[in-house]
């Protein structure tokens, strides 16, 4: 067997397993230290042991909540998100932490320390020398839960804002290369990617990357960085998104939606071109080989009446693409 055969068919089981379980990466894709994070938070109650009564949902309410664990690129720092409830206010308020890898939980600092803001979703700057995190500290009042990011180092210092999106920031990356933030911003009917280099991030503007004609719900870049990967429908209801803007916002049931495709944006050429075609099927869980040469995907049914039921994801189907030819290849038939 060639080796891109043998490739082809590692990726082809990978996408199989997906169908049979769908275990929790916190436990399957980190070192054994990192594993122990959750653990960490779980002492009191196992140093309690002996007062032990079953749980209630108000146990669950009160309870700090760990989440977004960053670990640095030279392994030696983990970044995380802690949410403190306030039960009384029904609210949660989140701030950064750091711990060492190496010495643990004695070695934790917190970051960050806005009483009714929160900080979330930490990310290390590829020479681990500092790293950017979502914030909603400086929202207009009008839309209290926008995020902007902030840049800030781990041995303490104030954050810098480092973007001014209008609406507020989505999903962020760094890319693979290490050059650039990459970021969403727009309103849900106008989404697209920004990017501005890391260099000199705390004193340039970003700059938009995409000018696609329908709002982008999903991108990716490859491991060389050379390309964006991204899901986007091929249309946009003008009179849905009226209607939206009226404030006339009740959920239609059953409604009509175009087909999600997936798109390649070669960062170099700016130039898209769309990977799937068809109105049958409507594609997302994408996912990227580390070689660059396999894209495996979902297609579910584009049935109005058969999206959100619980059948949909027992029925969807799983796909192979092959980057170089673009031919694809269904994997499953259920």
């Amino acid at each position: 067997m060639s080796q891109r055969g043998f490739q082809r068919d590692a990726m082809r089981g990978s996408l199989r397993e997906l169908l049979n379980c769908q275990p929790n990466p916190l436990f399957t894709t980190l070192p054994m230290p990192r594993r122990l994070f959750p653990v960490l938070f779980l002492a009191p109650v196992i140093a309690n042991a002996q007062n032990a009564r079953p749980m209630t949902f108000l146990d669950m309410q009160q309870t700090r909540q760990a989440s977004a664990p960053a670990v640095s690129p030279d392994g030696q720092w983990m970044l995380y998100s802690l949410s403190t409830p306030d039960w009384k206010e029904a609210k949660r308020q989140s701030d950064i932490y750091i711990v060492s890898m190496a010495r643990g939980v004695p070695d934790t600092r917190q970051l960050t320390f806005t009483k009714d803001k929160n900080e979330t979703a930490p990310r290390w700057t590829p020479d681990a020398q500092s790293f950017v995190f979502a914030s909603n500290r400086d929202a207009p009042v009008g839309n209290a839960t926008a995020n902007q990011l902030f840049w800030m180092r781990p041995d303490g210092g104030e954050a810098r804002r480092v973007t001014d999106a209008k609406d507020g920031v989505g999903a962020f990356a760094f890319t693979k290369d290490g050059k650039w933030l990459a970021f969403a911003a727009g309103k849900s009917d106008e989404s697209q990617v920004w990017v501005m280099p890391v260099a000199g991030m705390d004193s340039v503007k970003a700059v938009p990357l995409t000018k696609h004609t329908t709002p982008i719900r999903w991108w990716r870049f490859s491991n060389d960085s050379r390309t964006m990967y991204f899901l986007a429908s091929d249309t946009l209801d003008a009179d849905e998104k009226k209607r939206m803007e009226k404030k006339f916002d009740v959920r239609i049931r059953n409604q009509v939606e175009p087909p999600m495709h997936l798109w390649a944006y070669d960062v170099t050429s700016r130039q898209s071109k769309r990977l799937t075609h068809g109105d049958d099927l409507s594609v997302d869980n994408v996912t990227l080989s580390a070689d660059n040469k396999w894209i495996g995907f979902r297609g579910t049914k584009n049935d109005r009446y058969f999206r959100g039921t619980l059948e949909v994801g027992l029925v969807s189907e799983l796909y192979l693409l092959d980057v170089s030819s673009g031919v694809i290849e269904q994997l499953t038939k259920n």
